[in-house]
């Protein structure tokens, strides 16, 4: 599971409404977090999924998490049971279906390790 760069300008644009800084934000490969106060590094799974496949991972799958709630900026209105029940809904329908799994916010990639046989 990683931060997701592809969604690094879009969570800067709708989040902190700064196109200027959103702009900026398709060419880096890091970003502050305020949180801890470091320095994170971003990837996407298109970079990831060739590094498993050469350690010999199988049927790598990307995931895509947080699709939409991390975009939707009214953060008290997640709390309402109904409003949440449905905003799951619609990340679950949209975690593996492009374009989602490409912007959303996490990506989780899962893989089995190919070169082990199974022990029984």
């Amino acid at each position: 599971m990683a931060i997701n760069r592809h969604s690094a300008a879009l969570n800067v644009a709708v989040r902190e409404m700064d196109p200027a800084a959103a702009l900026a934000a398709l060419g880096t490969d890091r970003v502050r977090t305020q949180m801890f106060d470091s320095t994170l590094t971003l990837h996407t799974a298109e970079e990831i999924t060739p590094l498993l496949q050469g350690l010999g991972c199988l049927d790598v799958q990307h995931y895509g998490i947080r699709s939409f709630c991390d975009y939707i900026t009214d953060d008290a209105r997640k709390y309402d049971p109904a409003f949440y029940a449905d905003l799951e809904q619609l990340e679950l329908a949209t975690r593996a279906r492009p374009p989602y799994m490409h912007t959303a916010r996490l990506f989780q990639l899962t893989a089995w390790n190919g070169t082990h046989e199974a022990r029984p």
